[in-house]
C-alpha cells in the first residue's frame, strides 16, 4: 500500500465516490427540521401526535434516570421519550430509535412493570388468550431487549387469566409482600373486580415464575352496573337488563389516603369522569363502601373529564420524585368526534409533600403541546407554492381544512412556518378527510391541486387547475373545482404518474373496496385520453399483484424517484405501519412487484428494519436538503408528522460540504492495525466507514453522535478506506484513511 502511486490512489478514491447503489433504501428519523407555529418553534415537531396514550416508565438509555414509554391505542403505535437535561432543567425528548426495540405484536394496551424484581421493567400486554409477558433481557450494552416470558398468564389449574381489551388492569403489589399482583374487572361481565394474587413469595418460587391464584372474584364487594354512568353498588348486585355488551372498565390502584392499603381510581366506557373509591379495609381484606365514593375526581381542581372512557396513570413525569396523575381517553377511535384529541393527555401535578397525594391540573396537552397537531388524520403534500425555489407544505385533515406551512428556509435547509389553518377557505366547502396532492393534470407544466375528499358517505377525487404563470406563485380558484369520474369510496386514494412513459399521467388507485374477489390493493388506470384531456380507463384491478390484506387496510400510495436513477418507485403505507417500497415498476408494469421494507436504520444498533408508524398514514416526498434525493414526510392518524431523510445504502454522497469552521481531524493516518483511529470534531458528528467497493464496514459497533470517536481498526485488512463524517443536520464529508 505504501508504494501505491498517487495517480492510482486518486483514481480509486474517485471511483469510490461514483459507485452506483443497488436498489436498497436507507432512511433515518429526523427531528431537527424546524416548524414554527404562532411565532413559537415547535420543540418536537416530527413526533407524530398522540390520541389515546397509555403511560409507563422504563430505563431506556442506561443513564440511571427512567424514561417514558407510551402506547397509543388509536394508533397502535409505541412512542419513546428520554429524560434529558437542558440548561440545568430536566425535560422529555422524543427518541424514536428505542421504539423498534420493543416487540412488534403489542396491542390493545401495554403496561411496563418489574415482575421478577431485577430492577428492570418488563412488558405486560393484551392478547386473545389473556395477558402476555415479555421479560426485560437488556444486556451490559444498555440497549433495551425483551424475550417472551409467557404466552399468557395462568392461574389456579392452568386457566387463562383474562383481561379484556377494553379493561385496563392494575398491576402492582397489592399485599406488600414484594411481588406483582393483578386487579382487574371481570372479563366476561365487567361488573365485579377480580384479585389475582402472585404466589412467588409465599411459595419461594424463582423470581421469573408467574404463578397466580384467584384470591377473590368480588374484591371489596364492589359492583359496577353496566350501561349506567357511575352505577356503583357496594355489597350488592345489579339487576340485569338482558343486553350482551358490557362496558369497558379501567383501574388504577394506589394509596390515596395514606393508610397503606390500595384505593382505586376507576374509568368507565359509559361515563366521562374519573371516580375515586377509597378502601377502608386492610391490605388483605378490602372494604369498599359508598362513603368512600367520590365522583368527578379530583375534586379540588378541574376534574378529569372526557366525553367518555377516561383512564388514569401514576408516574413521575415532572422530575420532582413524586408520582403525578396522568389521565387520557382509553378509546380506539373518535366516534362522532366526541374526544378532543388535541388535548387528550391531562397532567395533574402531585403537590403533596407527604405519602397522601394531592393533584393539581397543570396542562391538558402533556407532550402534545410540543408537537404538530392538525387534528386527526393529517395528510401532507409538498410543492413550491410561492415560486421561491423551495418546497412548501400543505397538511390536510379529517375536519375538512388544509393548513399551509410556508418554507421560510432554503431549498437545502427547510424551515416550515404555519401561515394559515384554512388554505383556500376549504373549511367552508363542506368536505371532510381532505387529502391534498399535486399533479399536472392538463400537462401545461404547472402543478394542479388534487383534493381527495369525503362528502357524506361517499368520496371523490377533485382537482383545481393552476392558472399561475410559469415560475409564479400557484393560483387556485375554489370556484373552478372539478371532479374525476373515478375514486368514489371514502377510502380511495390516488397517485398520478406517467407510468407507461407516453407523456401523460396515469392513475393508480388504492381502495378498501374490492369490486371483485380477485381485486388487489391497487388498481391501475391507463390514460387513454390526451395529456391535456385525460381519460382514465381501468386496465388492471390487481396492479403489481399486491394483495388486499385485512391487516393492511387504508393503503396510501405515492410514486416518486427515490434514488436518482430516473426510474420511479412505488411507496405504500397502510394500517400495518410499514413503509413498503417497490422498485422497477415501469419495467414490470403488468407483473408482480417485490417489496422492500427493511429501510429504517436504528442509530442504536446500525441495523435496518421495517418501520412501525401506526395506522391511517399518509405520505409525501420531496427533496428538502438539496441532495437530489427526496425525503419523506408521513402524516399520522393523530394529526402529526414524522420526517425521514434518506441516502442510498452503500453509496457515498456529499450533498453539502461541512462548513469551514468544522475542522474534522482524523489521526493517526496512516494507521497501524494495533492502534485506535480517532475522529475529532468541534461539533457532534457520526461517521460511516467504507471500503473501496463502497461497502459499509461495521466496526467498533454503531456510535451515537459525539465530538470524539475512537475506532479500533484491528479487524481491517490493509488498504485504503473512506470515513464519511455526518453532522446532525446530515451534512457529510468523506476522508481517506490508509490502514497499514
Amino acid at each position: 500500500m505504501k508504494g501505491l502511486p498517487v495517480v492510482i490512489l486518486f483514481f480509486l478514491l474517485s471511483c469510490c465516490f461514483r459507485l452506483s447503489a443497488q436498489q436498497q433504501y436507507e432512511f433515518r428519523y429526523r427531528n431537527d427540521v424546524k416548524i414554527v407555529i404562532d411565532s413559537d418553534t415547535v420543540k418536537d415537531p416530527w413526533a407524530g401526535g398522540l390520541n389515546s396514550p397509555v403511560f409507563s416508565k422504563i430505563e431506556l438509555n442506561n443513564d440511571g434516570t427512567e424514561d417514558l414509554f407510551i402506547y397509543d391505542r388509536t394508533l397502535n403505535k409505541i412512542f419513546t421519550y428520554v429524560a434529558v437535561t437542558r440548561n440545568g432543567q430536566w425535560e422529555w425528548q422524543y427518541a424514536p430509535q428505542y421504539e423498534r426495540l420493543f416487540p412488534r405484536d403489542l396491542t390493545d394496551w401495554v403496561l411496563l412493570r418489574d415482575y421478577n424484581r431485577d430492577g428492570r421493567k418488563d412488558i405486560f400486554t393484551k392478547t386473545n388468550a389473556g395477558i402476555k409477558v415479555y421479560k426485560n433481557t437488556t444486556a451490559a450494552n444498555g440497549i433495551p431487549a425483551f424475550t417472551q416470558a409467557v404466552d399468557f398468564i395462568r392461574f389456579n389449574n392452568n386457566i387463562n387469566l383474562q383481561a379484556g381489551s377494553e379493561n385496563l388492569p392494575a398491576l402492582l403489589d397489592m399485599d406488600d409482600d414484594g411481588d406483582l399482583d393483578i386487579l382487574t374487572f371481570d372479563f366476561s361481565g365487567s361488573t365485579t373486580v377480580e384479585y389475582y394474587k402472585n404466589l412467588a413469595v409465599e411459595e419461594k418460587l424463582p423470581a421469573d415464575d408467574l404463578k397466580y391464584t384467584l384470591e377473590t372474584n368480588w374484591w371489596g364487594k364492589l359492583t359496577k352496573c353496566p350501561h349506567v354512568c357511575n352505577g356503583y353498588l357496594f355489597n350488592s348486585s345489579c339487576r340485569t337488563d338482558g343486553t350482551n355488551h358490557n362496558d369497558g372498565m379501567n383501574l388504577l390502584a394506589l394509596d390515596l389516603d395514606g393508610d397503606t392499603d390500595k384505593d382505586i381510581l376507576v374509568g368507565g366506557e359509559a361515563c366521562p369522569d374519573l371516580v375515586r373509591i377509597t378502601n377502608s379495609g386492610t391490605l388483605t381484606n378490602a372494604v369498599l363502601a359508598s362513603s368512600g365514593l367520590q365522583l368527578n375526581y379530583p375534586a379540588n381542581t378541574t376534574r378529569a373529564s372526557f366525553n367518555y372512557f377516561p383512564a388514569a396513570y401514576y408516574e413521575d413525569v415532572n422530575f420532582d420524585n413524586r408520582p403525578d396523575l396522568l389521565v387520557a381517553p382509553f378509546v380506539r377511535s373518535n366516534t362522532n368526534d366526541q374526544v378532543n384529541f388535541t388535548q387528550s393527555a391531562w397532567l395533574y401535578k402531585n403537590t403533596s409533600a407527604t405519602q397522601v397525594p394531592a393533584f393539581e391540573l397543570q396542562q391538558k396537552n402533556f407532550l402534545q403541546a410540543n408537537m404538530v397537531d392538525a387534528g386527526e388524520q393529517s395528510v401532507p403534500a409538498l410543492a413550491d407554492l410561492d415560486g421561491d425555489g423551495d418546497l412548501d407544505l400543505l397538511l390536510g385533515n379529517r375536519t375538512g381544512s388544509v393548513w399551509l406551512f410556508r418554507n421560510v428556509g432554503t431549498a437545502a435547509k427547510a424551515i416550515f412556518k404555519l401561515e394559515t389553518r384554512d388554505y383556500l377557505n376549504l373549511a367552508g366547502a363542506g368536505f371532510r378527510d381532505i387529502k391534498p396532492q399535486f399533479a399536472d393534470m392538463n400537462s401545461d407544466g404547472r402543478l394542479d391541486l388534487m383534493l381527495t375528499v369525503a362528502t357524506g358517505t361517499t368520496g371523490a377525487i377533485k382537482y383545481i387547475l393552476n392558472t399561475a404563470g410559469a415560475g409564479q406563485p400557484f393560483n387556485y380558484a375554489l370556484t373552478n373545482i372539478k371532479t374525476l369520474p373515478v375514486g368514489q369510496a371514502i377510502s380511495d386514494v390516488p397517485a398520478f404518474y406517467d407510468l407507461d412513459n407516453d407523456g401523460d399521467l396515469d392513475l393508480v388507485l388504492a381502495s378498501n373496496v374490492r369490486p371483485t374477489p380477485t381485486s388487489g390493493a391497487l388498481r391501475f388506470y391507463r390514460n387513454t385520453g390526451t395529456a391535456a384531456n385525460p381519460n382514465f380507463t381501468l386496465e388492471n384491478e390487481a396492479w403489481g399483484n399486491i394483495a388486499a390484506e385485512l391487516a393492511r387496510q387504508n393503503v396510501y400510495p405515492i410514486i416518486t424517484d427515490l434514488n436518482k436513477d430516473r426510474s420511479p418507485e412505488l411507496l405504500l403505507v397502510d394500517d400495518f405501519g410499514e413503509i413498503r417500497i417497490f422498485g422497477n415498476i415501469r419495467q414490470n408494469l403488468n407483473n408482480t412487484f417485490t417489496p422492500v421494507n427493511q429501510i429504517l436504520q436504528n442509530p442504536l444498533t446500525g441495523e435496518f428494519g421495517p418501520s412501525k408508524l401506526g395506522n391511517f398514514l399518509a405520505l409525501a416526498a420531496g427533496d428538502l436538503n438539496a441532495d437530489g434525493m427526496p425525503e419523506l414526510i408521513i402524516g399520522t392518524r393523530a394529526g402529526g408528522l414524522h420526517y425521514l431523510s434518506q441516502q442510498m445504502r452503500g453509496a457515498i454522497v456529499d450533498p453539502e460540504p461541512l462548513p469551514e469552521q468544522t475542522q474534522v481531524v482524523i489521526y493517526p493516518n496512516p494507521i497501524k492495525r494495533d492502534l485506535i483511529l480517532t475522529i475529532q470534531s468541534p461539533e457532534q458528528v457520526n461517521f460511516v466507514l467504507y471500503n473501496l467497493a463502497g461497502q459499509r464496514i461495521n466496526i467498533g459497533g454503531y456510535q451515537e453522535m459525539a465530538k470524539i470517536h475512537r475506532v479500533p481498526v484491528a479487524g481491517l485488512a490493509p488498504g485504503l478506506y473512506l470515513v464519511q463524517v455526518i453532522t446532525a443536520d446530515l451534512r457529510r464529508k468523506a476522508y481517506k484513511v490508509v490502514v497499514l
